[in-house]
């Protein structure tokens, strides 16, 4: 695989395959979301590189790699769709205060996601 120049930043295309989503889904999400086009499911996915295009330093197109839902699990019922929104914004909290005082922040996302599941700081895990 070719590498970028680091200050080149590769465009992120999702792939059509939906499998893995589908099946994380239950007959219930999947008729609400039928049902109601504004309707969210909260889900844990995992991303996989399959495709990439890169281009001549003489062209002006951006790079882009196309990427696969592989993994996914879709929360079911309201208390792990609200552990999902929780470290959801934890993340993203995390993420955009990158060099900033809020950076230091204790509240990281993996406490909650542990917290969440019932899985708490400390324990063994095997």
């Amino acid at each position: 695989m070719p590498r970028l120049p680091k200050d080149q930043v590769p465009e992120i295309k999702l792939d059509g395959f939906g499998g893995a989503i589908e099946e994380s889904l239950t007959r219930d999400q999947r008729r609400e979301l039928f049902e109601n086009p504004d309707s969210t499911v909260m889900a844990i996915v995992e991303l996989t590189a399959k495709q990439y295009t890169g281009s001549a330093t003489s062209e002006d197109k951006a790079p882009s790699v196309k990427v696969r839902v592989t993994f996914a699990e879709a929360a079911r019922g309201a208390d792990m769709e609200n552990v999902l929104r929780d470290v959801q914004r934890r993340m993203y909290q995390a993420r955009t205060a990158d060099g900033t005082l809020d950076e230091t922040d204790p509240r990281d996302p993996e406490y909650a996601l542990r917290a969440g599941a019932g899985v708490y700081l400390g324990e063994d895990e095997d």
